[in-house]
């Protein structure tokens, strides 16, 4: 076990891409055992109850183990400002579609948000058991504003914009932010892909905003702040709201 750790915390591949391989591998688990089947155990009924938090904790415990490649300049202030000011941004533009249709205000156009967004991970199943309900809604909020942000950040930007960028370089040397027209679509390209239908419209706005603050910032960290403040306001919106089905 001591060697696999050290491996990890030499390799540049692991470090950046591995987060987000493992984060999607366990994502895969609860398709091999949900079950409808009223009265089945709890956890194939609900898988996603145990696989978000298993997400969360083996995404950190990786994050944690590699976490000296991760060591760069802080923001300054003004950087921060402009990141928490595009999260809120961009986050009201993904919850836009859904809010005008739950108001009646436009037609049910499944493909660009406007549609129901009720079915999702609802932690009132735990209603019966404050320990486990504060404990579900505790690890999904870190999972959403700590884990997430740099789980998706250290492969979209600190692995593939940089591979992509200069393919015949050991991508971990590029510094962070450097223009390449081809990095910034295939990046955007694979966060529309990594998400359902319902939210490809807005994961497509959002590459744009993220790929922009990357951009302007030429660092990491602005884009990481930028991600945790957006799923922070979106995880006080569904709380608010209910609807289970964005995140």
């Amino acid at each position: 076990m001591n060697a696999l750790i050290q491996k990890l915390r030499l390799s540049p591949l692991a470090a950046w891409a591995g987060p987000l391989i493992l984060f999607m591998g366990i994502m895969l688990l609860p398709s091999f055992v949900k079950v409808d089947t009223a009265g089945a155990v709890w956890w194939r009924r609900h898988p996603e109850q145990w696989a978000y938090p298993l997400q969360t904790i083996a995404a950190a415990a990786w994050l944690w183990i590699c976490r000296a490649h991760y060591r760069s300049a802080l923001p300054r202030p003004s950087q921060l400002a402009l990141a928490a000011f595009m999260g809120l941004l961009g986050i009201a533009l993904w919850i836009l579609p859904g809010w005008l249709f739950s108001r009646g205000l436009v037609p049910e156009i499944k493909w660009l948000g406007c549609t129901d967004r009720l079915d999702g991970f609802d932690p009132s199943i735990w209603d019966s058991n404050p320990t486990a309900w504060w404990s579900a809604l505790a690890l999904r909020f870190i999972r959403m504003t700590l884990v997430v942000p740099l789980v998706e950040e250290t492969f979209w930007r600190g692995f593939l914009w940089r591979t992509v960028s200069d393919p015949d370089r050991e991508f971990h040397t590029l510094p962070h932010g450097t223009p390449h027209r081809t990095a910034f679509w295939a990046v955007a390209a694979g966060i529309v892909l990594a998400h359902t239908g319902p939210d490809r419209a807005a994961a497509f706005v959002w590459a744009m905003l993220t790929g922009w603050l990357y951009l302007r910032t030429r660092s990491l960290w602005p884009v990481v702040v930028m991600h945790a403040v957006a799923n922070l306001a979106l995880g006080i919106y569904v709380m608010s709201t209910r609807q289970w089905g964005y995140w």
